[in-house]
């Protein structure tokens, strides 16, 4: 079976039919080869894509500034915050270079308002104004801040203006008058230009541009990184007014949409006091009437008091002047519930009588009487010989009492003379050589552990060279006696005992004491100081001392 050629024809025949759809695949060929080029893979696909993105944003932000602004807004803020929250020792290195401007500029501000409220309380302390103000507060029945915020003259904001902060463009602006402002432009640029000048030559050392004073007018200032928003002000705007900018800006710069007067008009909300409505005339009639009933209040008492003080004044004078008294030294004293009466009166004065006049007008007051009589002039010599008396005795006795104080004295300073005159001679006594040797002697006694052989050998060459000092020292004579126990014979206790005193005085000897001063005596088991048997016995193994004066010896 041989193989069918192809017929040229019917070749011919497909190319015309086929004609346009074929034209269409190479196009769509050529297409597919186009895209492959550009996002073929992830990174052509990423290239493309961003080359896309940067072209409709540039297209956008000249076309459509608001509606671009209202879409990336929330996204960007969001993504700056989550990189602040992220990369804090970023944010550190960053901060770092204007960290003391702005730690000098939170400091100036902290001492600026420290400043404003010591002068506003000096102010309220020295001012009738508070008081007035404390007044009404107190009749109205409403807190003193807020009678203080209704009084306070506060400097009114004019206008805001929200600019861009590298053009100066102005975005949107705000008049408390409600009226169209011409030269909204010219101003926004001039702000603008101020402060992009401060920005630019002094923000290195100071910091950025915050307020503009203009006079009567004040301007603050606040900037973000792309907007600037200034609020002018009839007066001068205290650190109240100040952070409420820094919170209004905060708040529009968060809202993540583009600035519109609406915006603008709700800042000012913030600067504008609150409508006071006028006082009604009930409320007029009950501030009278609390006026009224205070100021009776505040003087009730004192008129009461100055009309009792003048019943009883009246009363007083019209008694003196029935007993012909108005010479003698009396008057009233008026407090703590009585009525007193004091002074001097003559010995026929009838005070009972002038109790009885005070006591209706005193009321409801009692009434003392503290009146010294007095009677003639023989009476009177006769009180005062009898004071001198009474004076000289008792001069006489302080005097008799200033002698017994004195001997006793004399005879404490004796008694002390002689005290000291012992204590001196107390000393010197103890303190000679013979005291010395004969308390050495009684606290050093030797002791034996056998035969000749110490039984503490260093603690015992510590006593001997003591003594040996001591008699060396012109204390006298020392007797050296030996003891022993009671295990041995009489004869053979003697022999050891002396034994024991011949080798203590011979180590006397070696320590310096003259031997001519040293007697060594044997007494065997006599004076045993202890009886119990075993290892007790062995204290009766000893050496004492006793002092030896020139006869013994």
């Amino acid at each position: 079976m041989t193989n069918a050629r192809p017929d040229p024809d019917l070749g011919k025949l497909k190319r015309l039919l086929f004609e346009p759809e074929q034209a269409k695949i190479d196009a769509l060929q050529r297409q597919c080869e186009v895209f492959a080029q550009r996002i073929g893979d992830d990174a052509r696909f990423e290239d493309a894509t961003a080359h896309v993105i940067a072209g409709a944003l540039r297209k956008a932000e000249i076309t459509r500034h608001r509606e671009l602004a209202a879409s990336i807004a929330p996204v960007v803020v969001a993504s700056i915050r989550s990189e602040i929250v992220n990369s804090r020792d970023v944010m550190v290195d960053a901060l770092y270079p204007i960290t003391g401007r702005l730690v000098a500029a939170a400091v100036a501000n902290a001492f600026r308002e420290l400043a404003e409220s010591l002068e506003r309380r000096i102010d309220s302390l020295m001012s009738s104004d508070l008081w007035k103000l404390r007044l009404r507060a107190a009749l109205t029945r409403r807190p003193l801040s807020e009678v203080l915020l209704e009084a306070a003259r506060r400097p009114q904001l004019v206008r805001l203006l929200a600019l861009e902060r590298d053009t100066g463009k102005l975005l949107a602006s705000w008049r408390a008058d409600g009226q169209a402002d011409e030269s909204v432009d010219l101003v926004s640029g001039l702000i603008a230009a101020i402060s992009q000048f401060s920005a630019q030559a002094f923000a290195r050392e100071h910091g950025e541009l915050r307020q503009l004073d203009m006079g009567p007018n004040h301007i603050l200032l606040r900037a973000s990184a792309r907007t600037l928003v200034a609020a002018e002000f009839s007066g001068m705007p205290d650190s109240a007014d100040e952070r409420r900018m820094d919170n209004a800006l905060y708040d529009l710069i968060g809202a993540a949409h583009p600035f519109d007067a609406e915006d603008l008009a709700r800042l000012a909300q913030n600067f504008t006091p609150p409508a006071k409505s006028p006082p009604s005339a009930s409320a007029r009639y009950v501030l009278v009437g609390l006026l009224a009933a205070a100021l009776v209040a505040a003087l009730f008492v004192p008129v009461r008091d100055a009309l009792h003080a003048h019943r009883v004044e009246t009363a007083f004078a019209s008694a003196r002047d029935a007993q012909n008294l108005a010479a003698w030294p009396l008057d009233l004293a008026i407090g703590n519930g009585k009525v007193l009466l004091r002074g001097l009166a003559p010995a026929e004065a009838d005070l009972d009588a002038m109790t009885q006049a005070l006591t209706p007008a005193a009321a409801p007051y009692t009434v003392e009487i503290q009146v010294a009589r007095i009677g003639g002039d023989a009476e009177g010599a006769t009180r005062a010989n009898a004071l001198d008396a009474r004076a000289a005795q008792a001069n006489a006795a302080l005097g008799e009492r200033l002698a017994k104080a004195e001997a006793g004295l004399a005879k404490t300073e004796a008694a002390l003379a002689a005290a000291e005159k012992w204590r001196g001679e107390r000393e010197a006594r103890d303190n000679a050589p013979a005291a010395r040797l004969a308390r050495l002697a009684s606290a050093s006694p030797i002791v034996f552990a056998e035969e000749t052989k110490l039984k503490a050998p260093d603690r015992a060459r510590e006593k001997i060279a003591a003594l040996a000092e001591a008699v060396k020292s012109g204390g006298g004579g020392l007797r050296v006696i030996g003891y022993t126990d009671s295990t041995g014979n009489a004869d053979t206790n003697h022999k050891l005992s002396l034994a024991r005193a011949a080798f203590v005085v011979k180590l006397l000897v070696e320590a310096g004491a003259p031997p001519d001063k040293l007697v060594a005596v044997g007494r065997g088991d006599e004076q045993a100081v202890a009886d119990k048997g075993g290892d007790a016995r062995a204290e009766n193994r000893r050496v004492t001392f006793e002092p030896l004066d020139s006869e013994s010896r």
